[in-house]
């Protein structure tokens, strides 16, 4: 037997994981803030383009800024990613020498991981029919 899922369930649920996802990645943007602050860099900066790039491409998501197709969803999606590596290759350049090195790495390789997945995965929000 098969069940039907509600459309507008459907919309609320994604609206909800979005949310959710600026929540994760505003986090993540301050937590960079207050790593810069504390003179640490090296998890800092990756923290903070990571935060803030899931950030905004939440948020425009939510808000529906960010069309359900098209060439600006491949835009935004590719901004994303880039920004993505950006962030990896910054923790790279950033890592200390020594025992923390690989540490760094990991994080930074786990945050852009983090980002490229939700570029890649975070679509846009299904909205019900007739919806505006």
């Amino acid at each position: 037997m098969a069940e039907h899922s509600d459309p507008s369930r459907e919309g609320s649920r994604d609206v909800r994981l979005h949310v959710l996802a600026v929540v994760i990645f505003g986090l993540l943007a301050w937590s960079g803030v207050v790593g810069l602050a504390q003179d640490a860099p090296a998890l800092a900066v990756p923290s903070l383009i990571v935060g803030v790039a899931g950030a905004v491409r939440a948020l425009s998501t939510v808000t529906g800024l960010l069309p359900a197709g098209g060439i600006a969803r491949g835009v935004a999606g590719g901004a994303t990613l880039l920004a993505a590596i950006a962030a990896l290759t910054t923790g790279l350049v950033l890592a200390p020498d020594g025992t923390d090195r690989g540490f760094v790495l990991a994080v930074s390789a786990v945050l852009a991981a983090a980002l490229a997945a939700y570029a890649v995965l975070g679509g846009p929000v299904r909205r019900p029919a007739g919806a505006s």
